[in-house]
């Protein structure tokens, strides 16, 4: 397995409270949340499994109880925000990635080799 390395992605203020961004990190497409009520980010893939399309980041959070999730915009499965799980039956995980704010950057933990940022 390759190292990591923390990546910026984008400012802090570029961050959409109790939504979603898109971010390009290297060839993969990102989708970071912002939670305030919990003071907490969030990264997967922004690819939706089930449509193949790049949206996850538009989707909508909600939670079940304590666990927070996303739901795709498209057919609306939802996936868990921590751990990437589909929490509807059938439905595959997202792969999820390290993120943190240092000093109003936003910074995710990605393989070594994916240098390239934008946010979108």
């Amino acid at each position: 397995m390759s190292a990591q390395q923390w990546i910026p992605i984008c400012n802090e203020n570029q961050l959409l409270p109790n939504g979603g961004v898109a971010a390009l990190v290297g060839e993969r497409q990102l989708a970071v949340f912002y939670v305030p009520a919990k003071q907490q980010l969030f990264a997967m893939d922004n690819l939706d499994p089930v449509t193949g399309a790049q949206v996850m980041a538009r989707g909508l959070i909600g939670n079940q109880g304590d666990q927070l999730y996303v739901a795709s915009p498209l057919l609306k499965q939802r996936y868990c925000l921590q751990s990437g799980q589909g929490l509807d039956e059938g439905h595959q995980a997202l792969p999820c990635w390290p993120v943190r704010n240092v000093n109003g950057t936003v910074e995710v933990a990605f393989p070594e080799e994916a240098t390239q940022r934008l946010c979108a």
